[in-house]
C-alpha cells in the first residue's frame, strides 16, 4: 500500500541522514589518528572477530574498490596496524596486536562524546533498533549484486 512504500521510504532516508550526520560528526572526534576508512577497516576484523581477511573481500564489504581498499591497508600497514601478505586476488590484510589496541584506544576516546548524545535513548530502545538495523543490513548483503549474482 501508499503506507506502507511512504513508511520503507521515510525508514532509508532516515537512516541516510543518520548515516550522513554520524559520519560527520565522527570524523570531527579524536580517533587516534585514524580516518574513518582506516577505523572502519580495523573495526571489521574485531567486530567480526576475525585476524585475516582478502583485501577482494574486505573491498566488497565496504563498497569499494580494490585498489582503494589497498590503500587503507597500506596506510595501516605503515603504522603497524594490519599486516599484508601475499599479491594479486590472494593479498590478505592480518590485524597486528597494535591494530587491536588502535581500535579500543578509538572507541574509548569517541566514548564520551558519543555517550551523551544517547542519553535519551533506553539500553532496551537501542537494542531493538540495532536489531532492525542489522536484518536490514543482511538483507542488503544478500542481494544478487553483491553475491555477484
Amino acid at each position: 500500500t501508499m503506507d506502507r512504500e511512504r513508511l520503507l521510504l521515510d525508514y532509508f532516508v532516515e537512516i541516510a541522514i543518520v548515516e550522513h550526520l554520524v559520519r560527520n560528526h565522527m570524523e570531527s572526534l579524536p580517533m587516534k589518528g585514524l580516518s574513518a576508512a582506516e577505523f572502519g577497516l580495523i573495526n571489521y576484523f574485531v567486530r567480526n572477530q576475525r585476524d585475516r581477511e582478502r583485501l577482494v573481500t574486505l573491498a566488497w564489504c565496504f563498497q569499494v574498490s580494490t585498489e582503494t581498499m589497498a590503500g587503507t591497508a597500506a596506510e595501516l600497514e605503515a603504522r603497524g596496524f594490519v599486516r599484508l601478505e601475499g599479491d594479486g586476488e590472494d593479498r590478505t590484510a592480518f590485524l597486528t596486536e597494535a591494530g587491536h589496541a588502535a581500535q579500543i584506544e578509538a572507541i574509548a576516546a569517541v566514548a564520551p562524546d558519543i555517550a551523551p548524545l544517547m542519553e535519551e535513548f533506553r539500553d532496551e530502545e537501542l537494542e531493538k533498533a540495532v536489531a532492525v538495523l542489522k536484518e536490514t543490513r543482511r538483507i542488503f548483503d544478500n542481494l544478487p549484486e553483491r553475491l555477484g549474482g
